[in-house]
């Protein structure tokens, strides 16, 4: 039994000198970073805005024109479009404040910081490479941007960060071909551009506001079936676990609907739920209610977006002619699964910003997704029920 004991504490002494090296590799790695200086940021930018009036046709889409102009002012990186830089990759730090040359980024579109003190950034519309300050309506209508400033690296090409410091060693015919090293992204044609990053241009896009409900819904509510929560087929009366189970299936099932490009309907609430519990069930002559408490990450009532919370909803219940019992919820709200939430609003954000990106539904949108990237956390949630 002794030497068994002396081979558990020497086996945890081992794991213990393992998880401390790994710590101080980690604390290293940290301590290690180094960011894009001021000096170099300013001469980004002023690089940025002296490489722009070379860009030739076909005009690159707006993250495609970040990552050229980082990759021929030698800060590489491989291309990566809005929607992943908003969420953040390895090669850059998120910061509160920006400087000149960070990243300026929004669910959809993607330019470089200009002057912090005006607000300004260069980015590619669909009316050109132009300039502009995020605090334009129709820019502020989408939220603060997120900051990302690049990491020095080895992938950075020092001789070419070091020339546009020095601002020389750039011909005035030079365009922006992709240094040695980078990697080589072709540009969207004109016939694809569209499917590309959301740059929309404000002044040129409709400023009007989805209708309440989309049309391909609306057959669904005149039919009823867009209250139906869950359905269950048996006999006997369900119990609460098997109502639980029912509604989950059910929501995983819808949501997998909306991953498949069908549209979230504002015109009525949802919930995203991490715990959802069945606290009561009143059944009387093969009807009655289900009192449903669940645990939300967010939700939406009357176009606004709500934080976490604990709520009870009341759901009817009623066993059909046909023997299946029908859960409905009387204000037809969608329930999501939280684990499912954050690939959902990614494609309904995608789908908005291009179709709509001044509209309400998608200003809810891209308020829903900043909420789980705020909320994400390095290992996946499940969602419990009882």
């Amino acid at each position: 039994m002794r030497s068994v004991l002396k081979l558990g504490l020497a086996f945890l002494c081992l794991l213990n000198a393992f998880a401390g090296a790994a710590k101080a590799e980690r604390d290293d790695d940290s301590s290690s970073t180094v960011l894009v200086s001021p000096e170099q940021g300013e001469a980004l930018a002023a690089f940025a805005l002296q490489s722009e009036r070379r860009i030739r046709h076909p005009k690159p889409d707006c993250s495609h024109l970040v990552h050229l102009l980082y990759s021929r002012a030698g800060l590489i990186y491989p291309y990566q479009d809005s929607r992943v830089l908003y969420r953040g990759v390895s090669d850059f730090q998120r910061v509160k404040t920006p400087q000149p040359g960070d990243l300026a980024v929004w669910m959809g579109h993607v330019g470089i910081v200009l002057s912090p003190e005006e607000k300004t950034f260069l980015s590619s519309v669909r009316s050109g490479i132009i300039t502009e300050s995020w605090m334009a309506p129709h820019w502020a209508r989408r939220g603060r941007p997120r900051f990302y400033r690049y990491r020095i690296g080895p992938e950075t090409d020092v001789n070419l960060l070091a020339s546009i410091m020095n601002d020389d060693g750039y011909p005035q015919g030079a365009t922006l071909n992709a240094p040695r090293g980078a990697a080589s992204i072709p540009l969207p044609s004109s016939a694809t551009q569209a499917n590309a990053d959301t740059d929309a241009d404000a002044s040129q896009t409709e400023r009007g506001d989805l209708s309440p409900q989309d049309p391909s819904n609306a057959e669904q509510s005149s039919h009823g079936s867009s209250s139906i929560i869950a359905t269950i087929t048996q006999r006997q009366t369900p119990s609460r676990r098997q109502i639980a189970a029912a509604i989950l299936d059910s929501s995983k099932a819808r949501a997998h609907q909306y991953i498949a490009g069908e549209t979230l309907d504002f015109a009525h609430p949802f919930s995203v739920f991490s715990r959802l519990e069945v606290e009561k069930i009143k059944i009387k002559h093969e009807k009655g209610s289900v009192t449903l408490e669940i645990t939300e990450a967010l939700s939406q009532e009357d176009g606004r977006i709500l934080p976490a919370r604990t709520a009870e909803h009341e759901l009817s219940i009623i066993r059909r002619t046909d023997g299946v019992w029908v859960i409905s919820d009387s204000q037809e709200r969608t329930y999501l699964p939280e684990e499912d939430a954050l690939e959902i609003f990614e494609h309904q954000a995608e789908s908005s910003l291009r179709r709509a990106p001044h509209s309400n539904n998608t200003r809810a949108i891209v308020k829903a997704l900043d909420r789980l990237y705020d909320q994400e956390t390095s290992s996946p949630q499940r969602v419990a029920i009882r």
